[in-house]
C-alpha cells in the first residue's frame, strides 16, 4: 500500500440496484495511477457540463448579472471538490459574491452512484437547503437545481444544484497557527456546534427519513442513504424501531447478496443481526417520557471538513448537508464523528472523547440538560460505524467486539459468536452464507464456531474502511 491508497481497478457487472453500477475488485494503486483515474474521471464529467448554460442560467437566477464559470486546476486534494460531488466556481462579472455548480460524481471509478439515487440526493439537499434557509443555522443558500432525467437540467448536460459559495475553508482540526487546535481552540469550535444543535433542536418533525418537497411544502420522505452505504430509498419511518430496524435490515440483504464483506460474510451478518436484535436499546432511550415521538435534522457526513472556519476559527458556514436526515432524539443530538476519537473508534475502545464531553458541558452550561444528556452514550454512533467497511476480519473484530461491549454484552465475540450461531440457526440467509463459505473455502477447514479467516474475491467499493 502506497500512502494508505486502496482504489478499485477491475470491473465486472453488479447484478444488486443497491449500490454502483459496478462491483470492482480492490487493487493497490500508487500515486500516480490512482490520480490518473481521478483526472479521466473529471475529464468525462466535464466534458457532459455545458458551460454556456451554467452561466445561462446563473445569470438569469441573479438578475441578469454577468458570470463565468471557473473549474478546478487540480484534482483530488485542494481542489474544490470532494469524494462525492464536483464543484465548478461561478464568477458574476460585477463583484457579486460567487455560486457553486455541484455535480454527484456518479460515474466515480471508485464509489459510482446510480444516476436515480444521484438525483434523490440533489432533490433532498435543495429542499434541506431551503428548510435550512429558515432556519439560524449558516448554511448555504440554494438557488436552482436540475435533474437530467426530467428535462429539468436546463441543457446543463448533468444533474446539479446551484448553492451560495460561504467564505471561510473546511476545518480538519488545526488551529489558526496550522498546528492542531488546542483544546481552547476546539472549544471555540464546539461553541458553534452547540449553536447549531440548539437551533435545529427547536424543528421537530413527525417522523424520520429526508427531507423533499410534496408540492410547494417540504416533508419527509424516504431516506435516500446512509453516510456509508448507498441504499434504496426507504421510509419515511412514523417510529424509531421501525427506523433503526431498516438499516439493519439493509445491511442484512447487501451481506447476503455478496456486496458488503465479501471476505467474512458469517461474522458480518452476525453482527447486523445482532443489531437489528438490538434496536429496542436504541428506540427506549430515544422516547424514553414522551407520548408523541419527534424527530430532528442531522447533518449525518459531520466529519469536521463540513464546517468552514476563518483564520480566527469562527464558523462561517456548514456544508455539505447531501445525506442529512431526519432522525431519532439520540442520534440527532448524540456522540457523532465530529467530535469523536477516531483512533477509539476504529479501534474497537468503547468510551467517549474528551470532545464528546466537551460538547455537552456546554451544552449544559447554555441551559440545555436534555441536549447534554444525549452525548453520554455512543450506542447509536456504534450502530452506525458497525464494521466500517473493513476488508479484513481481523481488522473489523475489534469493531464487532466494541459493539458487543457498547450493547451490553460481557462476552468476547468468540465466545458469543458460539451462542449466536445456535441463536439464529432457523436464519435461513445465515444457512446459505454458512453453506457458500464452506465449500468456497472460506473457513479454511475451521468449523463454524471457531473464528474463520473468510476469503471471497469479490469486493464492494463504497467507501474506505477506517486507516490501516
Amino acid at each position: 500500500m502506497v500512502d494508505g491508497i486502496v482504489a478499485a481497478v477491475t470491473y465486472v457487472p453488479l447484478t444488486y440496484p443497491l449500490l454502483s453500477t459496478n462491483v470492482v475488485s480492490q487493487e493497490i494503486l500508487d500515486d500516480a495511477t490512482y490520480t490518473s483515474y481521478i483526472v479521466a474521471e473529471i475529464d468525462r464529467l466535464r466534458s457532459m457540463i455545458k458551460d454556456v448554460a451554467v452561466c445561462e442560467l446563473a445569470s438569469r437566477l441573479n438578475g441578469g448579472r454577468s458570470c463565468s464559470i471557473e473549474h478546478s486546476s487540480k484534482v483530488g486534494s485542494g481542489a474544490l471538490m470532494g469524494n462525492a460531488n464536483y464543484h465548478a466556481r461561478i464568477r458574476f462579472h460585477d463583484g457579486s459574491p460567487s455560486w457553486l455548480l455541484r455535480v454527484p460524481r456518479a460515474s466515480s471509478f471508485a464509489v459510482g452512484l446510480p444516476d436515480s439515487l444521484a438525483e434523490y440526493l440533489i432533490l433532498s439537499e435543495y429542499s434541506t437547503l431551503k428548510f435550512l434557509e429558515t432556519t439560524a443555522v449558516p448554511a448555504p443558500r440554494a438557488v436552482g437545481y436540475g435533474v437530467r432525467s426530467s428535462g429539468s437540467d436546463r441543457n446543463i448536460g448533468v444533474s446539479f444544484l446551484l448553492m451560495e459559495e460561504l467564505p471561510g475553508k473546511p476545518w480538519t482540526g488545526d488551529g489558526p497557527c496550522g498546528s492542531h487546535a488546542t483544546g481552547d481552540e476546539k472549544a471555540k469550535v464546539w461553541g458553534a456546534v452547540a449553536e447549531t444543535v440548539a437551533e435545529l433542536a427547536k424543528h421537530p418533525f413527525p417522523k424520520a427519513g429526508s427531507l423533499r418537497f410534496q408540492s410547494a411544502n417540504i416533508q419527509v420522505s424516504a431516506v435516500a442513504s446512509d453516510r456509508f452505504v448507498v441504499l434504496t430509498p426507504e421510509g419515511p419511518f412514523d417510529n424509531s424501531m421501525a427506523y433503526y430496524t431498516a438499516f439493519a435490515e439493509q445491511y442484512l440483504a447487501l451481506i447476503t447478496d455478496g456486496q458488503l464483506y465479501t471476505e467474512y460474510p458469517v461474522d458480518a451478518y452476525l453482527t447486523y443481526r445482532f443489531l437489528k436484535d438490538n434496536a429496542a436499546q436504541l428506540v427506549q432511550e430515544s422516547v424514553e417520557g414522551q407520548t408523541t415521538e419527534k424527530f430532528f435534522l442531522k447533518h449525518v457526513d459531520d466529519k469536521g471538513d463540513h464546517l468552514l472556519v476563518d483564520e480566527n476559527l469562527n464558523v462561517t458556514g456548514i456544508i455539505d448537508w447531501q445525506m442529512a436526515r431526519v432522525v431519532p432524539l439520540r442520534e440527532a443530538f448524540g456522540p457523532s464523528i465530529v467530535t469523536a476519537d477516531m483512533s477509539s473508534l476504529c479501534g474497537g475502545k468503547v468510551s467517549l472523547s474528551m470532545d464528546d464531553a466537551v460538547l455537552a458541558d456546554i451544552l449544559e452550561k447554555r441551559g440545555l440538560p436534555e441536549l447534554a444528556s444525549c452525548m453520554t452514550d455512543e450506542k447509536v454512533r456504534r450502530f452506525f460505524w458497525g464494521l466500517a467497511l473493513e476488508t479484513k476480519w481481523s481488522y473489523a473484530l475489534p469493531l464487532a467486539n466494541a459493539i458487543l461491549k457498547a450493547f451490553g454484552v460481557d462476552q468476547d465475540w468468540a465466545q458469543w459468536k458460539v451462542t449466536a450461531l445456535t441463536k439464529y440457526e432457523a436464519d435461513g440467509r445465515l444457512r446459505r452464507l454458512i453453506h457458500s463459505t464452506i465449500y468456497s473455502g472460506g473457513l479454511n477447514g475451521r468449523g463454524v464456531n471457531g473464528t474463520p479467516t473468510e476469503v471471497d474475491p469479490g469486493a464492494t467499493v463504497c467507501r474506505m474502511p477506517c486507516s490501516r
